[in-house]
């Protein structure tokens, strides 16, 4: 699973993958953010010490949906761990 920008990938969910982008972990208390170092840069400078902040910081102009998710996307080792296929085999037989 490719890590990226999560402000990147809120505006370009399919496109302009570079593997070799290097991506900063910022974290705010329990949650981590992977910003580039574009994004990253941006939230110093403008003083963002909270993870409001930063969503309020990369939010829509017009309306109130921010680009950096509440909470964390699943984990790279919930992700790969086998879910049920679905219904249980007792399920179908009557």
């Amino acid at each position: 699973m490719e890590h990226r920008c999560e402000v990147c990938e809120s505006f370009r969910p399919q496109g302009d993958l570079n593997a070799a982008q290097p991506l900063l972990e910022v974290r705010f208390g329990e949650r981590s953010v992977r910003l580039c170092r574009g994004h990253a840069g941006i939230a110093k400078n403008s003083g963002v010490s909270s993870l409001e902040e930063l969503r309020a910081l990369y939010a829509e102009s017009a309306g109130q949906r921010s680009y950096i998710a509440r909470r964390a996307r699943i984990a790279q080792s919930n992700a790969s761990r086998v879910r049920s296929p679905g219904r249980r085999a007792t399920d179908s037989v009557r």
